[in-house]
């Protein structure tokens, strides 16, 4: 997908956003197979500055805990750097929200352009529609693309959801899924792009667990200093984890939605947990990454086993059943895919459940169409049904198919 410049049209492309930190994951499972010191030495000096590119880029308030976002791009900004939007108002814009500024595109939308008259547009309410190019960035960078817990969610299931928690009050509703954004910017001044108004609890519990590879690579390499300080920072973002990103009532880890100007509680939590937007596979990357509680990690198996959740003829899900916004013909809104499945079991596995992973793989072979067969391997696969979706001959299905092959399924000789 190629912008014009680069000589092609295109929507989704990387100049807009990066991708999940799970590259020192790989390196050092290559490394654990091949025992090349060299290859690290090679290596660890890219993945720290990857790693520090985070810290600068997409942390707005500076409290080391790491929002998704999007780059400065033509798609998320102005010529001037002003964060763009449209948004669709079909019978006129409500009174006292003035849009002189923006573009008349027809059928009752506006381009728009400034965070201000963003923010305006959120707190005035009343427009039907809203397209954000930087929400979308967000979503590409985290890999999970129109996730509920962004904010996604098609109109008849905001109605559905306004009648269930406000009876029926579409503004109050609306709230809980409107989203915001914070400019990020160079020292100089000049905009690096934009974070979206939430901390991750899976970009960090992926750190977390890139800062205890990166010490493993630096005592490889001799230099002890630097171990300590990852294995510090692995511990300290591992506690706030636990103490900030997880929801004792419903026992599951969620993403804390922040504000500018938020103060911390009396255990340093800003903001508010995501509960509303339901639960997603972000839920058990702390068990993945081993950050997590052993205590809460059981609460949150609860939740993967249970059928009214994640549970499902192929299992878990990339949103819950009782997720708002789930639907399983949606993209990352139910559909299953094979890199969340597999943290979700691994997950299980790392905290002593290998049994219950062991089923939900069997249920995943036996139920995803075409897998105990000669059908193509797929992008995602209906979770009620276990039909194929998506594109076929997936490569990224295909690598977890042989991970969950070789850890669940292989049998020794």
């Amino acid at each position: 997908n190629k912008l014009a410049d680069r000589g092609g049209d295109g929507g989704n492309w990387n100049e807009r956003d990066t991708k999940p930190p799970l590259s020192a994951w790989a390196i050092w499972e290559i490394y654990s197979a091949t025992k090349d010191k060299a290859f690290i030495a090679e290596m660890y000096p890219k993945i720290q500055a990857y790693h520090d590119w985070w810290y600068r880029a997409r942390d707005n308030n500076r409290n080391g805990i790491i929002e998704y976002g999007a780059t400065r791009h033509v798609e998320h900004n102005d010529e001037f750097g002003n964060i763009t939007f449209k948004v669709q108002y079909p019978t006129g814009a409500p009174v006292g929200l003035d849009l002189s500024s923006c573009t008349n595109e027809g059928d009752g939308w506006y381009g728009c352009a400034g965070m201000a008259l963003y923010q305006q547009v959120l707190s005035v309410g009343g427009y039907a529609d809203m397209d954000i190019g930087a929400q979308h960035g967000a979503g590409w960078e985290s890999g999970m693309d129109n996730a509920a817990r962004f904010g996604f969610i098609e109109p008849e299931q905001l109605k559905r959801y306004a009648d269930k928690t406000y009876g029926g009050d579409m503004a109050k509703a609306r709230q809980d899924w409107n989203v915001f954004f914070f400019e990020n910017h160079q020292d100089d001044g000049s905009l690096i792009g934009f974070s979206i108004d939430q901390e991750s609890v899976e970009l960090n519990a992926f750190l977390a667990k890139e800062k205890r590879i990166l010490a493993d690579m630096a005592e490889l390499l001799g230099k002890p200093d630097e171990a300590s300080r990852y294995r510090e920072g692995a511990t300290q973002l591992a506690d706030y984890i636990n103490s900030c990103l997880f929801d004792e009532a419903s026992g599951f880890y969620y993403d804390r939605q922040i504000a500018q100007g938020d103060l911390p509680d009396a255990n340093g939590c800003v903001g508010k947990l995501l509960t509303a937007r339901g639960r997603g596979p972000e839920g058990w990357s702390p068990l993945w990454a081993e950050v997590a509680d052993k205590e809460k990690a059981a609460r949150v198996r609860e939740v993967m086993l249970n059928a009214q959740e994640f549970n499902t003829k192929v299992p878990l899900g990339t949103a819950a059943l009782t997720n708002p916004a789930y639907d399983p013909d949606i993209y990352w809104r139910g559909r299953v895919w094979l890199d969340q499945f597999y943290f979700g079991v691994k997950g299980l596995e790392n905290y002593g459940y290998r049994s219950d992973a062991q089923q939900l793989v069997n249920k995943l072979f036996s139920n995803a169409e075409g897998l105990a067969g000669s059908g193509p391997i797929r992008e995602n696969y209906n979770p009620e049904t276990g039909a194929m979706q998506g594109a076929s001959n997936f490569s990224w299905s295909s690598a977890h198919l042989y991970m969950l092959y070789r850890n669940f399924l292989k049998t020794e000789g």
